[in-house]
């Protein structure tokens, strides 16, 4: 693996791995884009050697090649929005057709993941930038394709094997289609559900595993992603209120994607909450009632995309993500000026909002 002098860095480059200090903990994640904060952040931390995947330049290519570093063009933010986009779209048809009552064939779904599996294997610039994209369409059908990206990165980030990603992502794509069956003024309905509509929400779970288990070749761990996806592991979901020992490893991904993306999305009768306020929500709940490893995997993979964003804390000063820590996930590393503030320590200090997300 190549290794470059930190004093040869140049603001572009990205990383290739976790920088850690002595200690353990992580500087500055994976697959961030490096600026001139975070070079000099590592030289004063006093880091020699750094693995660097790409650069901006040809020029960058030339004054590195002694290591014999490969470089590669990120793509362009229109690039990574188009592609989003077109897999919303392409899920939009395949759930009208539910909807109507014929089933599509096990190859059309495939079809429509295929991009997803390439980009969640092997392209980080699309990763990198799909947490800051969001579809202009209806809230089911890129709330479905957010929540299948990020069940096929948590698979990857649980050592699981191709098959497993796969079959993440597809019960992720899939884990609301029962609710093509509810009726429309209670699945957008404009503000809080009463018990009697959320009864009937609550049987999407089940009319989703009904619509699929049908479709020939379609596997059976994609199935109870689908129906166990609203379990939980203390036994206070549902649809049959199983605790963790019954539930399938794929719904236990599934099931923290979904909250994610849920709480991270702006719906008519609630704003989105930022990241950060969600990896709390989830590091309290991850005791409870989400798997604990799954929950601390996650949020210590996913803080790395928000390194370099800038953020407002609640006493009102602006600053920027310098690291995140993988056990504490929650509270990261803010730049203000010239100061450093540690959340971890600073526990008068909250971030108030995301500025750049």
């Amino acid at each position: 693996m190549t290794k470059v002098d930190v004093m040869q860095l140049e603001a572009g480059m990205e990383l290739l791995e976790d920088v850690y200090d002595d200690n353990g903990v992580v500087l500055i994640g994976a697959h961030s884009l490096l600026n001139d904060v975070h070079i000099q952040y590592l030289k004063r931390k006093q880091i020699e050697f750094v693995s660097i995947r790409s650069a901006d330049t040809q020029a960058d290519l030339e004054s590195t090649s002694t290591h014999m570093v490969t470089y590669n063009r990120l793509d362009k933010p229109s690039d990574v929005e188009e592609k989003y986009q077109n897999t919303v779209h392409k899920f939009k048809g395949i759930y009208n057709e539910f909807k109507l009552g014929r089933v599509p064939v096990y190859e059309e779904i495939q079809d429509i993941l295929e991009p997803m599996y390439e980009a969640i294997l092997n392209d980080e610039a699309f990763t990198r930038k799909m947490w800051q994209i969001h579809s202009y369409d209806d809230y089911t059908f890129d709330h479905s394709v957010r929540v299948s990206m990020i069940s096929g990165l948590l698979a990857k980030w649980c050592k699981l094997d191709v098959k497993g990603i796969k079959d993440a992502a597809l019960a992720g794509l899939l884990h609301d289609i029962g609710k093509c069956n509810i009726p429309d003024n209670i699945l957008n309905k404009p503000g809080p559900l009463n018990f009697e509509e959320f009864k009937v929400i609550k049987t999407h779970a089940t009319l989703g595993y009904i619509l699929i288990k049908d479709i020939p070749n379609i596997n059976y761990d994609v199935m109870l992603g689908v129906l166990q996806h609203h379990e939980r592991v203390d036994g206070t979901g549902y649809p049959n209120g199983i605790t963790g020992n019954q539930m399938s490893y794929n719904a236990k991904i599934v099931s923290v994607a979904d909250v994610y993306c849920a709480m991270t999305a702006d719906r008519v009768y609630k704003p989105a909450m930022h990241p950060f306020e969600v990896a709390s929500f989830i590091l309290e709940k991850c005791y409870s009632s989400l798997d604990f490893s799954m929950s601390k995997t996650f949020l210590s993979n996913i803080s790395h995309f928000y390194i370099g964003h800038r953020v407002r804390l609640n006493n009102g000063q602006e600053g920027e993500v310098i690291m995140t820590y993988k056990d504490d996930p929650a509270r990261p590393l803010i730049k203000v000026g010239e100061s450093f503030f540690d959340l971890r320590r600073h526990i008068e200090l909250e971030i108030d909002k995301m500025l750049e997300f």
